[in-house]
């Protein structure tokens, strides 16, 4: 089954992070957040988290087909 999860996170970053650059890398090596090229955080900086939402394929089928057709 596939699903598309949302998760919500506190995160601990430098003052003087850009957050407009701000991406989220997640890998077989882990997870990091990156901005102007820059490892900012990684998930020892994760303060808190909680999933947000969850939808399956059968929740939202036709929403799945119309992404997988985008790509």
């Amino acid at each position: 089954m596939r699903i598309e999860v949302a998760v919500m996170m506190q995160v601990h970053v430098p003052e003087d992070t850009d957050l407009e650059d701000l991406s989220l890398e997640i890998d077989e090596e882990g997870l990091r957040f990156v901005s102007k090229g820059q490892v900012v955080a990684g998930a020892s900086q994760i303060e808190d988290y909680y999933i947000d939402g969850i939808e399956s394929e059968e929740d939202d089928e036709d929403d799945w087909e119309e992404e997988e057709d985008e790509r």
